[in-house]
């Protein structure tokens, strides 16, 4: 039987061969340092973020998700992610269950393996350094490695949101507001130097000017098995885990350079079964003999 992995790697592959093979430009930032006269003073705490409005926005993003100390309190987490993707009229033609655990304030170190495949895959990062292996075996074709590795750095980065953004070395800039949804939303980019171990090249938050909370998230992906660049992902069903905000339910939808839908909805993914604080060992995430690393002694 052929891995749910793979299948869902050549699904991915052939919807994005239909959605187009143009890259249209970046957004054009406003200056992050654009006056605002609702602006607070950034915690202490975060003092990593810039004291502009991007900062700011970012700021109270953390600060309506849970706030810095909440996110702090707790090492690592564990969760159930299933990612679902559809085809142009609506039916789900693949479906990846995956669970991951993930060392918190680590940067880049979380590890995903499995649900339901006869064949176990699991994939991990080692300092950044990604391991993957099926059946007991290592896989170091990068083709291969692909679809799953995306997938984990993916869904690190999603859950880490709006927080890891003070433990990383991002560039923000602030690009002003729009209406839409009939929402009002302060618009974030994010940028990534480190673009081999981010789920992205770039990103856009818009976060809810009444509650704060993230609801849309525009991303430039440059990934083997998508040819269109540009996805926007809707943020629903907000759920208190571990005394934070977090979203249970994400659309991920083709966009415009603008942000606007230009598709019926590619993917979705749904996370559920959050555990905090599960004390894993170092050595859960530290690549294994089989795959050229590790140690006798680990």
């Amino acid at each position: 039987m052929r891995s749910q992995v793979i299948v869902a790697l050549s699904v991915l592959a052939l919807l994005s061969a239909c959605r187009g093979k143009s890259e249209p430009p970046s957004p054009t930032p406003t200056p992050s340092s654009a006056p605002t006269a609702t602006a607070t003073p950034v915690a202490a705490a975060l003092e990593q973020l810039p004291n502009d409005k991007a900062g700011h926005l970012i700021a109270r993003a953390i600060d309506a998700a849970g706030g810095w100390k909440q996110w702090e309190s707790h090492r690592d987490v564990s969760l159930i992610s299933t990612l679902s993707i559809f085809d142009r009229i609506g039916s789900v033609v693949s479906e990846t269950i995956l669970l991951q655990r993930s060392p918190l304030h680590e940067g880049l170190r979380t590890r995903v393996e499995s649900i339901g495949l006869d064949d176990e895959v699991s994939l991990g990062f080692d300092e950044g350094n990604a391991w993957m292996m099926r059946d007991g075996k290592a896989i170091t074709d990068a083709l291969s490695m692909a679809f799953l590795r995306f997938n984990a750095v993916s869904s690190h980065y999603w859950f880490g949101l709006p927080f890891i953004l003070a433990e990383s070395p991002v560039r923000l800039s602030y690009l002003g507001s729009e209406a839409a949804d009939g929402r009002q939303w302060e618009k974030v980019r994010v940028d990534f130097p480190d673009r081999d171990n981010a789920p992205a090249d770039w990103m856009v938050l818009y976060v809810d000017a009444d509650s704060g909370l993230l609801g849309r998230v525009l991303g430039h992906v440059t990934v083997e098995f998508l040819r269109h660049p540009l996805w926007l992902a809707k943020l629903r069903e907000y759920r208190e885990w571990g005394g934070l905000k977090k979203e249970r339910r994400r659309t991920i939808f083709p966009a415009d350079e603008n942000g606007n839908i230009i598709g019926t909805m590619a993917a979705e993914q749904l996370v559920e079964h959050v555990h905090f604080d599960n004390g894993f060992p170092p050595s859960m995430f530290t690549k294994p003999l089989a795959a050229g690393g590790g140690s006798p002694a680990a």
